[in-house]
């Protein structure tokens, strides 16, 4: 088969699609991956077309928007600025080159939110599926919209239809004027339910920690999708580290961040040393650590989660999909600092599940918000126990195997 894979966004967005693609790969499968020049290489690497799409990316741009958004109360301010900024403001571009670079495939695959890619799909007549990585946005009764509770089913569709009527009037005329503008025809009730494919929806997350639900049909849990890097070779200093002292604090934010890294690091340290715990810092695209010799503390570049997470007593991390489904797989427990989007739908998750305390959202964090949340880790062996348990069952799971069977059973011939 012939599948085109439209590439949108973060690496947490983009690395479970080269997992993907490296496994479709495998089973003999031609795979296209239109992406941005950011992935150029490491889609090279796996074997798959390269296709450039869309425009450079700008870390500082990002990182203005990251600022902008921190900030922010409401969820769906905040969706308001991924429509315009991620989305659409260069959608148009994004749209005609995925055009072009799918024409003659039987199949395209893309993120549940990429709606000029889809629109191309369309356009092409190719059958599309949808990724999504948090099933928190997907309506059903049995579970509420985060941060509502689960009272009763009553009340939970009583709650999703609030959702749909207000982002009917606030996100879905973004979308359909952006629909309209390259030919589409526009969606009803776009953003709460028609982003999903109405073929396939592809949930790559985990159905052991996920709440279970009855979905539509064209809804699929498949598991997680680990992207598995070349072995790792660790610096000797790391190792050095590493060996020197008790487990450490690992802290990654990854793709996250805002204009102040210096700022943020300065609140890192100063609550590692509020702890007395040693701890790795990751810099990521916040660009977090310091040239500063501190003692008990390591400040590093990206080093593989899978290598350096089972290593670590307790992982801080900004609650990305998969980055928490990384975190649950080395069997640590977490201190979730949420930024955007559906990380407050994973800290919560994490809450539930008795692996993490509560969340502590960017905007609030300070040395001793932090330090208390650390130190309550510590001395709650039953987070550790119960992280564990949650490793194991995870393990048992191959999310990429299960997708590739769903994507090769899908009948291309009755669409």
């Amino acid at each position: 088969m012939k599948i085109a894979i439209a590439a949108w966004g973060t690496t947490g967005d983009v690395y479970p699609l080269l997992a993907l693609s490296e496994r479709l790969l495998r089973r003999n499968h031609h795979i296209r991956i239109c992406a941005p020049t950011l992935y150029k290489d490491k889609i090279i690497d796996i074997g798959a077309d390269y296709y450039e799409v869309g425009v450079a990316f700008d870390l500082v741009e990002f990182h203005h928007t990251m600022d902008t958004m921190i900030s922010m109360r409401d969820p769906m301010a905040t969706l308001l600025i991924v429509a315009k900024e991620g989305i659409l403001r260069r959608g148009e571009k994004w749209h005609y080159d995925c055009l072009e670079a799918m024409k003659g495939y039987d199949l395209v695959i893309c993120h549940s939110v990429d709606i000029p890619a889809q629109e191309a799909a369309i356009k092409n007549g190719i059958p599309w599926l949808t990724v999504t990585y948090c099933p928190g946005f997907i309506k059903t009764p049995d579970n509420p919209p985060y941060p509502f509770p689960n009272w009763n089913r009553t009340f939970n569709s009583i709650i999703w239809k609030l959702v749909r009527l207000r982002l009917k009037y606030s996100v879905d005329p973004l979308f359909n004027q952006f629909i309209v503008s390259v030919g589409g025809k526009p969606r009803a009730f776009m953003a709460s339910d028609e982003i999903y494919s109405p073929y396939m929806n592809l949930i790559a997350a985990s159905p052991s920690i996920c709440p279970p639900a009855n979905l539509t049909p064209n809804h699929e849990y498949t598991g997680v999708w680990h992207f598995a890097q070349p072995d790792y070779t660790p610096p000797s200093e790391l190792t050095e580290f590493l060996a020197d002292g008790t487990p450490p604090i690992v802290i990654t934010f990854g793709s996250m961040g805002g204009s102040d890294g210096k700022e943020t690091t300065e609140i890192l340290v100063e609550a590692i040393k509020m702890t007395d715990q040693r701890a790795i810092i990751q810099a990521g695209w916040g660009l977090l650590g310091t040239q500063e010799v501190i003692p008990n503390i390591y400040c590093t570049e990206y080093v593989p989660h899978r290598w350096l997470f089972p290593q670590a007593r307790c992982v801080v991390h900004h609650g990305g999909a998969g980055t928490t489904a990384s975190v649950c797989r080395a069997k640590v427990p977490s201190v979730v600092v949420p930024h955007i989007g559906d990380q407050f739908y994973w800290g919560k998750l994490l809450y539930d599940l008795g692996v993490a305390p509560k969340s502590l959202p960017r905007r609030k964090l300070t040395p001793e918000r932090l330090a208390q949340r650390i130190n309550r880790v510590m001395s709650t062996p039953a987070m550790t126990e119960r992280a564990k348990t949650i490793g194991i069952q995870i393990a048992s799971e191959d999310g990429l195997a299960t997708a590739v069977d769903l994507i090769e059973s899908f009948p291309l011939s009755q669409q």
